[in-house]
C-alpha cells in the first residue's frame, strides 16, 4: 500500500507540474506578447512623430460631402469646440462622427497624451508642439525635458513617458514624448490577473488530480492488492506442509540415521521454511497487518541479547566479534521485531565475510536518537549497490547464496521495521576494506 501512495503522490505532482509549465508558458507568452505589441505601437508613433515635426497624423475623411478644413480642426483638435458644433448643428455632428469611423489610417496612439518639444544645444525648449491640450504643467514639461537631456540617451522611458530624440539643424533637437502610465497600469492590471488566474489554476489542477489519479491508478492498486493477498494466502497455507515434511524427516532420522539424502532434504526444508515465513511477514507488512506492540524497554539489553550467542558462531568460523554496548539506554519501539534486526545484521555480517574477519557491533544513544552499528571487515560492497542491498531476493554476490543460505529477504525486512519505527537503515562501504550498517530510530515516538 505504501508503493501505491507514493505512486499516487508522483502521479499527481507530475500533473501539476505539466499544468503550471503549460500554463505558466501560455500566460508568459501572453503577456509578453502584448507588452513588447505595446510597446512597439509605442515606438512605431514616437518615430512617426519625429519624422512629421513632431505632429501627429493627420486623418483623412473621405466623404461625398466635403467637410471644412477649420470644422476637422474642431473635431478633432477641440472637444470643447466639438460639444459648441454638436449644439450649433446636431446633423453635421453626427454626419462626421459617422466619417471619424471612416478614417483610412488612425492609431490607438492618436488618443494618447502626447507631444514635442524643439530645444537648443544647451538644452532650453523653444517650442512646444501640441496637438491636443496637455494634462502637463510647463513645470513638469521642463523637468521631463531636463530628464531626457540628462539621460543621454535618444530613445527610452522616464517616469512612464517614452521619448524619441531627433536631431535637427543648427544644433537643435527635436524630443517626441507620449504618456505611457495608462498603458503601464493597464499591464500591470494585467500581470496581477494573470498571477491570480495562475494560482487559481494550480488549485483546480490539485482538485482535478487527486479523482484522476486515484481513476488511474486503481487498476495497478487493486493488482497490487490481489498479488501481495496470494502471497500472504500461499505462504500461510505453505506453512502446514513444510511443517508436516520437517516432522516426516525427523522421524525417518531416527531410523534411518547417516543418510546424506535425508540431511539435503531436511537442509532444504529448512530454507524453505525460512523463505515462507519472511515472505508472509512482508506480505503483512506491505498490507499493514503487521500488529507491533510499542512500549519502553532496555535497548542495551536487548541489543546483547540478541548479538551474544553468535560469539559461538564467530568462533567457529575464524572471525572476531566485539561489542561496544553502551548501557541503559531506553527506547520506546516493539522489542521483537527490533531484536529481529539486530540478528539479521550480526548475521548478514559472518555471512558476508572472510575468515579472519573482524566484526564490531556498536549501540549508543545520540540525543534523541538511538544508533545501532554493525561493521566488518572484507570484501566490502561496491558503491551502486549499496541501495540494491535492500531490495527483495538481491544479492550482491550471486555465488554466496548457495554457500550462505538465506534467499535475500533480511535487509529488506530489517529495513522495513526500520521504517515502522520511523526510523532509516542505511549502508556505507569502502570497496575490499570494510561494510557498515546502520540503524537510527527516535528514542520516543
Amino acid at each position: 500500500m505504501k508503493v501505491i501512495k507514493q505512486l499516487k503522490v508522483k502521479f499527481i505532482y507530475s500533473m501539476i507540474f505539466i499544468e503550471m509549465f503549460v500554463f505558466a508558458t501560455i500566460l508568459l507568452t501572453l503577456n509578453v506578447a502584448i507588452t513588447r505589441r505595446e510597446s512597439n505601437e509605442t515606438n512605431e508613433f514616437l518615430v512617426f512623430l519625429a519624422n512629421n515635426n513632431g505632429h501627429s497624423p493627420r486623418p483623412r475623411l473621405f466623404n461625398d460631402k466635403m467637410i471644412p478644413l477649420q470644422k476637422q480642426n474642431e473635431l478633432l483638435l477641440d472637444i470643447d469646440a466639438t460639444s459648441s458644433a454638436s449644439r450649433e448643428r446636431p446633423e453635421d455632428f453626427l454626419h462626421t462622427i459617422t466619417d471619424v469611423f471612416r478614417i483610412e489610417r488612425t492609431s490607438l496612439a492618436n488618443l494618447r497624451n502626447y507631444f514635442s518639444v524643439k530645444v537648443n544645444a544647451d538644452d532650453t525648449i523653444m517650442e512646444l508642439i501640441q496637438d491636443f491640450p496637455l494634462n502637463y504643467t510647463n513645470d513638469e514639461i521642463n523637468h521631463l525635458v531636463a530628464e531626457i537631456c540628462g539621460s543621454g540617451k535618444n530613445h527610452g522611458s522616464i517616469s512612464g513617458v517614452s521619448f524619441y530624440t531627433r536631431e535637427l539643424r543648427g544644433n537643435q533637437r527635436l524630443i517626441c514624448m507620449v504618456n505611457r502610465n495608462s498603458e503601464l497600469k493597464t499591464l500591470s492590471k494585467l500581470y496581477t490577473y494573470s498571477t491570480l488566474l495562475y494560482l487559481f489554476s494550480i488549485i483546480v489542477s490539485v482538485l482535478i488530480s487527486i479523482p484522476i489519479s486515484n481513476y488511474m491508478i486503481r487498476p495497478a492498486e487493486d493488482a497490487f492488492i490481489k498479488q501481495k493477498q496470494f502471497i500472504a494466502d500461499a505462504s500461510h497455507e505453505l506453512k502446514t506442509p513444510i511443517a508436516v515434511i520437517g516432522a516426516n524427516i525427523d522421524v525417518l532420522e531416527s531410523e534411518i540415521q547417516g543418510n546424506k539424502w535425508l540431511e539435503y532434504i531436511k537442509a532444504e526444508n529448512k530454507r524453505m521454511g525460512e523463505l515462507v515465513r519472511d515472505l508472509l511477514y512482508l506480505a503483512k507488512n506491505d498490507a499493514g497487518r503487521n500488529e507491533l506492540t510499542f512500549c519502553d524497554f532496555d535497548f542495551s539489553n536487548a541489543v546483547e541479547n540478541s548479538v551474544l550467542p553468535f560469539e559461538v558462531v564467530a568462533f567457529e568460523a575464524g572471525k572476531t566479534l566485539e561489542f561496544d554496548i553502551e548501557k541503559h539506554i531506553t527506547c520506546n519501539g516493539d522489542e521483537k521485531s527490533l531484536k529481529q534486526v539486530f540478528i539479521i545484521l550480526v548475521d548478514n555480517a559472518l555471512k558476508n565475510s572472510e575468515e579472519g574477519a573482524h566484526i564490531t557491533v556498536r549501540a549508543y544513544a545520540e540525543g534523541q536518537k538511538i544508533i545501532y552499528k554493525v561493521r566488518n571487515t572484507g570484501a566490502g560492497i561496491p558503491k551502486e549497490e549499496l541501495e540494491k542491498i535492500f531490495l527483495r531476493f538481491y544479492r550482491s554476490d550471486s555465488s554466496r547464496v548457495r554457500k550462505t543460505g538465506g534467499c535475500g529477504l533480511g535487509l529488506a525486512i530489517a529495513r522495513a521495521i526500520a521504517t515502522d519505527h520511523d526510523g532509516t537503515l542505511v549502508a556505507d562501504s569502502e570497496l575490499g576494506e570494510w561494510a557498515e550498517f546502520t540503524l537510527t530510530i527516535p528514542k520516543k515516538r
